[in-house]
């Protein structure tokens, strides 16, 4: 037990998490930071961060869909911790409108933030975890990159589209020991999703009775998940997707 616990701690390895001011991503910023890991944390507002740790948590703000903000966040990573060990994107949005009724715009914002930004955080960090000879990434997508949700075909675009940017980027990047993998939550309980859950309890009560665990996902669902897929106990583990989703992929009972 001593062995499995020390190798799922982070101790001494720097971490780049995109969006670790809110919801998941907080919730990996501070699962990261009880493993013993030093944390920079990249979002559009830092004022929310997790700030129990002094000297252990870099607050960077800038869009991850930029990419002069994305190579000046991890420039400045770099500068304080002098590695990244571990790099997770979690910034991203949610989008609702029908196929007819999507823009240009919502398709470029939506597409940004959970695609775009992606890959410009990987493709800077990537080159260092080249030269260590080492690395662990983890990009969050969703249960909607493989099932198709009514009114989120540009936000299920861009989930799917990390999903099998992963799998490219474990191929290319294996030969270095870089693993890359994502997880992909269901419905979880976040600011961003919470207006919509309590719009309707009906709706979301009918939510929690078709997935076989019976309630919602939280964040530290999800944290756990990357955290096992950060850490040494993860090694052969590269080009995979956890759906950390209870159940709600397995399908409908109910027929």
């Amino acid at each position: 037990m001593e062995g499995a616990a020390k190798e799922l701690g982070l101790g001494g390895r720097a971490a780049f998490v995109t969006g670790g001011t809110r919801g998941i991503g907080e919730a990996i910023v501070r699962r990261f930071l009880a493993a013993g890991a030093r944390v920079a944390t990249m979002a559009r507002t830092v004022e929310e961060a997790a700030t129990e740790a002094p000297g252990q948590v870099l607050l960077l703000k800038g869009d991850v869909a930029v990419k002069a903000d994305v190579d000046r966040a991890v420039a400045r990573a770099l500068g304080r911790f002098g590695t990244i060990d571990i790099l997770v994107n979690c910034a991203g949005m949610v989008g609702r409108q029908p196929a007819l009724e999507a823009t240009e715009a919502d398709w470029d914002r939506i597409h940004g933030a959970n695609a775009r930004g992606v890959f410009f955080v990987c493709q800077a960090v990537a080159p260092v975890m080249r030269k260590a000879g080492r690395g662990r990434i983890v990009n969050i997508t969703s249960a909607g990159a493989e099932l198709a949700l009514k009114n989120r075909s540009v936000y299920c675009a861009s989930k799917a589209a990390v999903l099998q940017l992963t799998r490219c980027l474990a191929l290319e990047w294996g030969p270095y020991g870089i693993t890359v993998n994502a997880v992909g939550p269901g419905i979880t309980q976040t600011p961003m999703t919470r207006g919509y859950l309590e719009a309707d309890p009906v709706r979301r009560q009918m939510m929690i009775e078709k997935l076989p665990l019976k309630r919602l996902g939280a964040p530290d669902d999800i944290a756990g998940a990357v955290l096992f897929l950060a850490s040494d106990l993860a090694g052969y583990v590269t080009g995979q997707t956890v759906y950390t989703d209870g159940g709600w992929g397995i399908g409908d009972y109910d027929w």
